[in-house]
């Protein structure tokens, strides 16, 4: 996040959260810090990444899961700073810096946990993550104020960039592809704060017929405080205000110096957060899901090693089986050797018809003859005797084989089973805020392993995986593989099959298409079979509770978030099932 964006981002922010209540602070992931504040009526969650690499922050009033127990920083940070109110924010852009003054449950200046005569401050720095500081009463964070460089003396300031802090290193890339006058134009913007942020997301041509929103409208790949120069948006596509598909013909209602992609200042804070899904949820989504098939594909990869030795090796003993064949020859022909001799090579008559390019007869009429080596320390009766020997070790080791072959094909094709079914969230080492199991009940399955039989895997038309018990006690299964934010489905006023959506983050929207999809599949198997249209309800798992001491499947819904008809169409039953 660059320092720029990073300081329109605080323009819109620090209203929302003066005043506010800091209810909680979890660490859903290494590097990510999320706050949940409390303002006028409404929550919301201030996501921080911090770090040296491709750090972000914004805001969002979806919530996302922390399933694992917090580190020493984060119950120290609790400790001081949770159920305080904020007093005041200082945002230090340059340093890419948010302090925040916590007061009182009260509102008052000074935090139980602060000393007489001291003030508490929680610094949130994108470099370096959270901390807290007890400042002086009297001292406060000084807010930033950068020299800017004088028009005349840019090209100086670029070439000692060190000495300018607003030179960032994004805008001294975008400033070397402008011509002096925009040079100037946006620093002058810059300079006066405020304005418009750029979205870009990959290039994205929908095909003919195609309707409905493209991948690009789902996925950001870049957002800056001005628009980029073509130079620097090689792959990237400006997305369109409203809709968030890529722009190609409304790029003409623009002026030049504005390209699609400009958003008035208003949904700054929307925009950041639809950023945030993209850059911040959905990667680290991605990085979770194939940290947890590693140890698959570290398994696959040593599979397929053995199977090239398994092919090695069926060389070797089918070498070992032809030997048959000079023992064979050497059987017919003993008569005409003595009993005791032995030589290094003998000559033996083959068929014609056997008889290969370097087996052709020397005269018409006359048999060719092919030589087999042999050892001369034995006799040829005992070298016949050995080659048998051989080719029946030969003959077992390729039955073994076959058999360990059998056993590392069916291994394999587990394991890309088990890959495809490694769906993120389905284990808390997939992916942070996965449900956790208490003791005495049957633990989730790992990502090295296959759902079980009672649970049902579709694939929605839109990417989306979809589980569904098969039984009572599958319906349990399909609860217990859940992730808080996944969405839940049943058959409203009647029993039926749960189902599952999953989700990669609390973030994720998920499309109409897929809710009608994963509505029909939990109404072909409810008492609302064989009705036209049938209403299902929608809800996340983390609101939906097993009862204790009830039959298998029976749960407490705490909090449904819609309620809608969906087409009933059993042939989804079908047309959904995962490609093999």
């Amino acid at each position: 996040m660059d320092a720029h964006l990073f300081r329109r981002f605080c323009e819109d922010l620090v209203p929302r959260l003066t005043g506010a209540r800091l209810e909680k602070l979890q660490e859903p992931a290494p590097g990510l810090l999320t706050l949940t504040f409390f303002k006028a009526g409404g929550k919301r969650q201030l996501c921080l990444r911090f770090g040296r690499k491709d750090p972000f922050c914004f805001l969002t009033e979806k919530r996302i899961s922390a399933g694992h127990a917090p580190t020493a920083r984060i119950m120290r940070l609790r400790k001081y700073a949770a159920e305080r109110r904020i007093a005041a924010c200082v945002a230090q852009f340059c340093a890419r810096r948010l302090w925040l003054l916590l007061g009182d449950a009260s509102g008052g200046r000074h935090g139980e946990g602060a000393a007489p005569g001291t003030s508490l401050w929680l610094l949130l720095d994108l470099r370096e993550g959270p901390s807290l500081h007890f400042l002086e009463a009297q001292e406060s964070p000084a807010e930033d104020r950068p020299a800017w460089p004088a028009p005349e003396n840019l090209d100086e300031a670029c070439a000692n960039w060190r000495q300018w802090p607003v030179l960032t290193p994004a805008l001294r890339r975008t400033l070397t592809h402008l011509e002096k006058l925009e040079q100037w134009a946006l620093l002058e913007d810059l300079r006066a704060g405020g304005g418009d942020i750029f979205l870009y997301g990959a290039p994205f041509h929908k095909k003919d017929g195609e309707s409905g929103p493209g991948p690009a409208a789902m996925s950001v790949r870049a957002v800056s405080a001005w628009p980029l120069p073509p130079a620097l948006r090689e792959g990237l596509a400006p997305l369109c205000a409203e809709s968030g598909e890529p722009e190609n013909a409304q790029a003409a209602a623009f002026p030049p110096h504005m390209p699609p992609g400009a958003v008035q200042g208003c949904r700054i804070l929307d925009l950041l957060e639809r950023a945030g899904q993209s850059l911040v949820l959905e990667r680290l989504a991605q990085e979770n899901a194939a940290a947890a098939a590693l140890p698959l594909d570290r398994r696959s990869r040593k599979l397929a090693r053995l199977l090239c030795k398994l092919d090695e090796e069926e060389k070797r003993l089918g070498a070992m089986l032809a030997a048959r064949a000079d023992a064979l020859a050497l059987r017919e022909n003993l008569w005409r050797w003595p009993a005791d001799l032995r030589a290094a090579s003998l000559n033996v008559p083959v068929d014609a018809a056997n008889a290969g390019p370097q087996e052709a007869p020397r005269e018409a009429g006359q048999a060719a003859m092919r030589q087999i080596r042999l050892d001369p320390r034995r006799t040829v009766r005992e070298e016949m005797e050995a080659l048998f020997h051989r080719a029946r070790r030969g003959q077992r080791g390729l039955e073994h084989l076959a058999a360990r072959r059998a056993a590392l094909e069916e291994e394999a094709a587990a394991l890309r089973r088990a890959r495809r079914e490694c769906l993120p969230g389905s284990h808390d080492a997939a992916l942070p805020g996965a449900r956790t199991q208490s003791a005495g009940k049957t633990p989730a399955p790992t990502p090295g392993r296959t759902l079980p039989k009672n649970v049902q895997l579709f694939v929605s038309a839109d990417g989306f995986a979809l589980l569904r018990g098969r039984d009572a006690k599958g319906n349990l299964a399909a609860l217990r593989l859940a992730a808080p934010h996944d969405i839940w489905l049943h058959a409203e006023n009647g029993p039926g099959a749960h189902v599952i959506i999953r989700r990669a983050h609390g973030g994720q929207d998920v499309p109409e298409r897929t809710l009608d999809q994963a509505g029909a599949l939990a109404a072909c198997k409810s008492w609302q079979r064989d009705a036209a249209r049938a209403r299902i309800l929608y809800a996340e798992a983390r609101h939906v509770k097993p009862l204790r001491n009830a039959p298998a499947g029976t749960v407490r819904v705490d909090k449904v978030f819609s309620s809608r008809e969906v087409p009933v169409d059993c042939e989804l039953e079908t047309l959904l099932l995962p490609a093999l």
